[in-house]
C-alpha cells in the first residue's frame, strides 16, 4: 500500500495481483460443460461474456462436423440479433435492454425492427430459458443460448451455433440439452 495524492491509500499491485487471483476463471469452471455439450452435439459450443455492450467470446470447444461453424476467441458480437446477446439481454433490467436494444436496432438510421417487437422476444427468453438466433446475425448460421451471472454480476452466456441446414432438426434436442448444461453451470456458479 501507499499513500495516493489525495491523501488516502492505495493499494499495491500485489494486492491487486491476489485480488484478481481470487476471481474465478470461467472459462477454466465451464470448459468441461462445454466439451460434454459439444460431444453429445457434435456441434460447436462458445462461451462469451457480456461487456458494455456487445458479447465478447471468451472460450470455444469446436464441434466434430465437417460443416461446423467457428469464431475467434476474442471476436466482439452484437446483442440484438445473436442467442448469446439475446441470452445475456434477458437477465439485464428492461431500462438498460432498452437502451441497448434500441440503440443497436437503428443501422444506420433505419429501424431493422420494431423495438416492442424485440422486448417481447425477451420476455419470451425470460420465460423460456432459451434464446435464438435463426439466421439473423450470419445468413445460413443459427443458435441457440442461455445467460447466467457469476457471483460478481458478470453476465455469461454458452451458445450453439450451427449450420441452419441442420439446426431445424436438432432445435427440440438442442433447447434440452442447453437446459439441462445450464442446470449444472448454475449448480457451479
Amino acid at each position: 500500500m501507499s499513500a495516493s495524492a489525495e491523501g488516502g491509500l492505495r493499494l499495491g499491485s500485489e494486492i491487486q495481483s491476489l485480488a484478481a487471483a481470487g476471481r474465478v476463471n470461467m472459462a477454466e469452471l465451464v470448459r468441461p460443460a462445454l466439451q460434454e455439450l459439444a460431444r453429445q452435439t457434435k456441434e460447436t459450443v462458445d462461451l462469451a461474456v457480456f461487456r458494455d455492450d456487445h458479447m465478447v467470446f471468451v472460450d470455444q470447444v469446436i464441434g466434430t462436423h465437417r460443416l461446423r461453424t467457428v469464431s475467434a476467441v476474442g471476436e466482439v458480437f452484437p446483442m440484438t440479433d445473436t442467442a448469446n446477446g439475446k441470452a445475456a439481454l434477458s437477465l439485464m433490467e428492461d431500462d438498460k435492454v432498452v437502451a441497448i436494444a434500441a440503440q443497436e436496432l437503428k443501422s444506420d438510421g433505419e429501424i431493422r425492427r420494431p423495438l416492442s417487437d424485440f422486448l417481447k422476444e425477451i420476455e419470451d427468453v425470460r420465460a423460456s430459458g432459451i434464446a435464438w438466433d435463426l439466421s439473423e446475425h450470419t445468413e445460413g448460421i443459427s443458435a441457440a443460448g442461455f445467460a447466467f451471472q457469476d457471483t460478481v454480476g458478470l453476465i455469461y452466456a454458452i451458445s450453439v451455433p450451427v449450420p441452419s441446414h441442420r439446426f431445424e432438426g436438432l432445435k427440440g434436442a438442442l433447447a434440452e440439452k442447453l437446459l439441462d448444461v445450464r442446470g449444472e453451470v448454475l449448480k457451479l456458479v
